[in-house]
């Protein structure tokens, strides 16, 4: 019976725990910064990149998504837009650039161009189509720069690219 207390009181018996790890100086200590928070906002709820303070580099204040059209119907549901702006650039010419996304799981082949005007809304440009491929969910920024000075307004038209004709 004497055997059978000290197997069990060896048993019961814990070991003290260790001591606590000395504590770091302030500056020595690991630094954890909180995460940013998202916002959730729809696109066309999102606001217009911030100026930057510098020439040559600041958001047009006047881009909006009026300044993007999606001339294809058939594009709704299947092509978010997520950014559209425009900043000059050192040498006084408007560059611009539109944030795609592709929705679905599969291919999207666009055609995009961008129209400049100039400060009285005239056409600066008949503009021309430029092939887009977006892989399935990627998203890709289309970016073009104006030939003239005069340039102070674009449009961007984006459409579905026709799909070739297969000669036999």
């Amino acid at each position: 019976m004497g055997l059978c207390a000290l197997i069990v009181s060896g048993c019961a018996a814990t070991n003290p725990p260790p001591p606590p790890a000395p504590a770091l100086p302030v500056a020595a200590q690991p630094q954890v910064q909180p995460r940013a928070q998202v916002p959730t906002l729809p696109p066309a709820q999102k606001p217009p990149p911030a100026s930057t303070g510098n020439p040559g580099t600041d958001a047009d204040p006047g881009s909006t998504f009026d300044n993007l059209d999606v001339a294809d119907p058939g594009l709704n549901g299947q092509l978010a837009v997520l950014r559209v702006g425009s900043e000059m650039t050192p040498n006084n010419l408007l560059a611009v650039f539109a944030g795609l996304k592709n929705r679905t799981g599969h291919r999207l082949t666009l055609n995009v161009e961008t129209i400049y005007k100039d400060k009285a809304g005239n056409v600066l440009n008949a503009g021309s189509w430029i092939a887009l491929v977006l892989k399935p969910h990627e998203e890709k920024e289309y970016r073009s720069a104006s030939i003239s000075e005069d340039a102070t307004d674009f449009l961007i038209r984006v459409q579905r690219a026709p799909i070739p004709a297969v000669n036999p």
